[in-house]
């Protein structure tokens, strides 16, 4: 991609060095499931929709921007407090997909 770029533009794209070592992600399908995971008593149908968009998403920038949606899920059945405990609880897991400074706590 940064050769097609160089060859339209004449310049270079940059490098996201602090997102992008891949030797220290885990894999996307452990995102996936490790998200999956926190819904696993919720079972109403906001929940099924969440699943289902959960499997559907293509990369861990996308997972990473459904956690409000898991946040809605589990306070409905727990709190909010335990929604942010169990979602907080995956932010060390994506390192290396979503920038540093977009790894926040909610």
């Amino acid at each position: 991609m940064n050769m097609v770029i160089s060859r339209f533009f004449g310049i270079k794209s940059p490098r996201f060095s602090s997102f992008s070592k891949t030797e220290t992600r885990l894999p996307l399908e452990t995102l996936r499931e490790s998200l999956l995971a926190l819904l696993h008593d919720c079972t109403d149908l906001r929940a099924q929709r969440v699943v289902y968009k959960i499997k559907c998403t293509r990369d861990a920038a996308e997972l990473w921007l459904m956690r409000s949606e898991l946040h809605q899920c589990i306070a409905t059945l727990h709190s909010q407090s335990e929604a942010a405990r169990r979602i907080n609880s995956l932010v060390h897991m994506f390192e290396g997909w979503v920038p540093a400074s977009q790894l926040t706590r909610i």
